[in-house]
């Protein structure tokens, strides 16, 4: 059965019901989920795991939201002290020694009923062929997986789902750019990809109305937190 093409805010839908909730992004990249959910009424909080990879999302903060360097396994937050924790394709990007202990992290910082959402992407689509080319993640999701399929006690799993994402670059440029941004060590990696990565980018790239775009087959896992 084919799977539903979503954005990532369309997945989330029904599951983050965020105003006057607190809401706390893991991995935020350039805070633009923390900016939707803190526009729909959410205390919207990003966290990344250096200032630098800060930089983006602080340019364009706003009302309601706000930023913490700090990771997974060690959130700044109080017991019980929020109502949604989001992994958003970031979960496999922890070591893998960090991703039990961020779970427990997580049920820790949630109220009873509250929400871990973590959406990973799978190790298949054209958007993982290229980017495997400098970095190859198969092994990682998996073993990110394999964690989200054994969470602690207080985490409940409530439901999973399947969706394809349209990844949109403009051009091959913002595709090198994208990979180079994840995490500081891929730079180098890019760099020596970069003649394959041109090519691979001729030769899988789709195009519709919107303009080019890959397929990132993606998978949304969702807890709650027990009492």
């Amino acid at each position: 059965m084919a799977r539903p093409r979503l954005t990532l805010v369309e997945a989330l839908e029904g599951i983050v019901e965020p105003a006057g909730k607190t809401v706390i992004d893991v991995g935020c990249g350039d805070g633009t989920l923390v900016r939707h959910f803190a526009r729909l009424g959410a205390r919207a909080i990003g966290i990344e795991v250096s200032a630098g990879q800060l930089e983006r999302a602080l340019k364009q903060a706003g009302e309601g939201e706000s930023y913490n360097v700090a990771s997974g396994e060690r959130l700044p937050f109080a017991d019980a002290s929020a109502h949604v924790v989001l992994y958003m394709k970031s979960f496999h990007h922890l070591p893998v020694a960090a991703m039990r202990p961020a779970l427990t992290e997580a049920a820790r910082v949630l109220a009873p009923g509250g929400r871990l959402v973590a959406v990973e992407p799978l190790p298949e689509g054209t958007f993982f062929e290229l980017t495997r080319l400098a970095d190859d993640e198969t092994e990682v999701r998996a073993a990110a997986y394999a964690a989200l399929k054994s969470p602690p006690p207080a985490l409940i799993p409530e439901r999973e789902f399947f969706y394809d994402s349209a990844v949109r670059v403009p051009n091959v440029e913002r595709v090198l750019e994208m990979m180079a941004a994840v995490e500081p060590a891929r730079r180098q990696r890019v760099a020596e990809a970069e003649p394959e990565i041109r090519r691979s980018y001729e030769a899988l790239v789709q195009e519709d109305a919107e303009g080019p775009f890959f397929i990132a087959p993606m998978r949304c896992n969702i807890f709650v937190r027990g009492n």
